[in-house]
């Protein structure tokens, strides 16, 4: 490998700067793809809630028949277990189903199946179901190979015609069922229906992940964006304080795109009070989008007092009774999500969207002055319009907070070079994106609202979408782990120079940072990089002087007043070779300095990273290292 000299960096600790927000560090949680199903959540049957429509036979989608075909099945919208909160506003169709089984001929086993769930020996599985007949029925549960040639777990019940039955049971599962199936059925004449069900590992943190969860408190989340983006368009908040099997899947607008692998429906398992008990686990600030579209602002402000309220408040009485008498203290709320884009419901034209939401906002901080706004809007780009500056901003800036500004950056050209002289080409124009093209973005955009921002007000620029473009459609690698590690360092560097206040990276789970399998849950490349750049937070900036957005190395430096100690992360971008990197300390010495590295020979798709000590040669006020290629490095060394 060959390694060039690109410079010296000099650190003065005479030229500090202001502190680096954490909030620089935030993720979105939207319910999309698969980041809930088959990713946070620990749910591991699909379409429990029977939404949408049947197949062929009539049986629910993901779900197989059992019994001959003179067995009636078919989806039953008028007597459903699941439910909404209220029906006072526009719903979307095929939300409300349960299963119904008619048998005809007595004896005969019917009922319904579901396969290939990932059991794992040795664990103990929770399942819930609900249950109604019109008739004295017998009905079994089994869990075990497709058949139950051979079973691990059986239960049955006597289910009396009255209404919902509720049922629940524990087992541990055994070795040869890691594609085990679930059927219930039953075999006397008559109607079965079948409003829910749940299959859950017992170790669980609310119906989510642990594993998950504990790498999210690893990569670093400061502040978690919730329920979208998009989703918030489909969310209604009220009917996640219904029991989570009660509550309404909900379809998405946009169908999908945005839910492809749950043939567009969510199945609300998590809820405004499981989403604070996750914030309250990994100690992150929540952020939630309203639903401007659906939802009025009475509904708006009802979702800050259930929040923000104290007991002497109708929703925040609410909460109380619901087990959580402190306040949630809901600091960030974003009203609405990429209205002007035109792919979500709602008032896309500025002064319509001006207009719509200057009540929400009104009403909202009526409740809770202290909250702090965001502005949804198209600021830059190909949709940008000017009247988003002077029609929104100029009336909406004087009451929020924050404008919303997204970004994601495009990816390979589709042509897969992954290898030669085009894949060089590639590779830079993906990494980078952030210290350049991004960067001279968001510098146009501050540029504008200086212009148009009410006088005596200051709005800062809440960057809470940012991503390599279609990272929850393909294997990610080492190119999305140095375009993140690139993006943290410009954001630690530049944010307070651009105002930009908030930074939310889109999304971790299974779309970039954390990727989720049945047995395991880890790290790629991706995601390796944010507990290694998140050392910054909290650390005064070091002025390193200026950075052309399009050399090799991207450099940041820090310094941690109450430990004394320097903190320097850097990214090689250049896909070919190494770098040797000095730093020199004004009027000091570097003690002890200790580095790590993350490198990959190649950034073909899966690549990953591998951590090892950084070699780094120390002669008091100067060190040097060499940097590989595609690689990122940390350096903390005491003064």
């Amino acid at each position: 490998m060959s390694q060039n000299l690109l410079g010296t960096y000099n650190i003065d600790l005479t030229k500090t700067l202001g502190e680096i927000s954490p909030l620089l560090f935030g993720h979105n949680l939207e319910h999309t793809r698969s980041c809930i199903w088959q990713g946070l959540s620990a749910e591991l049957l699909q379409n429990r809630k029977f939404f949408g429509k049947p197949q062929l036979n009539g049986v629910a989608l993901d779900w197989y028949a059992i019994g001959p075909r003179k067995t009636f099945f078919t989806i039953d919208g008028m007597n459903t277990y699941t439910r909404r909160y209220s029906d006072d506003i526009w719903h979307r169709w095929n939300e409300l189903g349960c299963q119904r089984i008619y048998n005809g001929i007595e004896g005969t086993v019917c009922g319904i199946g579901q396969k290939d769930l990932p059991l794992q020996p040795g664990k103990e599985y929770d399942i819930r179901i609900a249950l109604r007949v019109d008739r004295p029925i017998t009905t079994s549960v089994s869990i075990g190979t497709q058949g139950m040639e051979k079973a691990c777990f059986e239960a049955s019940w006597d289910v009396e015609p009255d209404d919902w039955h509720e049922y629940s049971f524990r087992f541990e599962a055994q070795e040869g069922y890691r594609k085990a199936c679930l059927e219930i059925t039953f075999e006397q004449v008559g109607n079965l229906y079948i409003g829910a069900v749940s299959l859950l590992p017992a170790e669980n943190f609310h119906g989510m992940r642990s594993d998950v969860i504990a790498l999210l408190k690893e990569i670093g989340c400061s502040i978690l964006r919730w329920p979208g983006g998009n989703f918030a368009g489909d969310y209604r908040w009220r009917d996640g304080l219904l029991p989570v099997d009660r509550r309404s899947p909900l379809s998405s607008f946009m169908q999908m795109e945005t839910l492809p692998h749950t043939r567009g429906f969510d199945c609300h398992e998590i809820g405004i009070d499981e989403f604070i008990a996750l914030c309250q686990e990994i100690g992150t600030e929540p952020f939630l989008t309203i639903n401007p579209a659906w939802e009025g602002p009475e509904v708006s402000a009802a979702w800050v007092e259930y929040c923000n309220g104290s007991t002497n408040t109708t929703w925040g009485r609410l909460r109380a009774e619901r087990g959580h008498p402190e306040p949630y203290k809901v600091k960030y709320w974003s009203l609405g999500n990429e209205l002007g884009y035109g792919h979500m419901e709602g008032p896309n034209a500025p002064a319509a969207y001006a207009k719509h939401l200057r009540p929400h906002a009104e009403a909202m901080r009526a409740v809770d002055p202290t909250i702090e706004l965001v502005s949804s809007g198209v600021w830059a780009g190909a949709w940008a319009k000017e009247e988003w500056y002077t029609d929104v901003l100029a009336d909406l800036g004087k009451v929020v907070d924050h404008i919303s500004h997204h970004h994601y950056t495009g990816a390979h050209s589709g042509l897969g070079f992954f290898a030669g002289p085009l894949s060089d080409e590639e590779f830079r124009s993906v990494v980078n994106r952030p210290s350049k093209f991004i960067i001279e973005e968001i510098e146009q955009v501050r540029s504008k609202m200086n212009t148009y921002t009410p006088e005596g007000r200051s709005v800062g620029i809440s960057f809470d979408e940012w991503n390599v473009w279609y990272a929850w459609y393909r294997i990610p690698g080492v190119i999305e782990g140095i375009h993140n590690a690139s993006m943290l360092n410009v954001l630690c560097r530049e944010a307070a120079r651009l105002g930009v206040t908030i930074g939310c990276f889109f999304e971790p789970v299974n779309e970039g940072a954390i990727m989720v399998e049945p047995d395991k849950a880890y790290l790629p490349a991706g995601g390796k990089v944010f507990p290694v750049i998140k050392s910054h937070i909290g650390n005064r900036l070091i002025d390193l002087g200026p950075q052309d957005g399009e050399t090799d190395v991207d450099a940041t430096a820090s310094y941690d007043e109450n430990r004394g100690e320097i903190v320097v992360t850097l990214v090689n971008r250049n896909p070919c070779e190494g770098h040797k990197i000095c730093f020199t300390l004004n009027n000091g010495s570097f003690f002890e300095p200790q580095g790590i590295c993350l490198s990959s020979p190649d950034f073909l798709p899966a690549s990953d990273f591998e951590q090892s000590a950084l070699s780094i040669i120390n002669s008091g006020n100067g060190m040097e290292f060499t940097l590989p290629k595609h690689s990122v490095a940390r350096i903390i060394t005491r003064v």
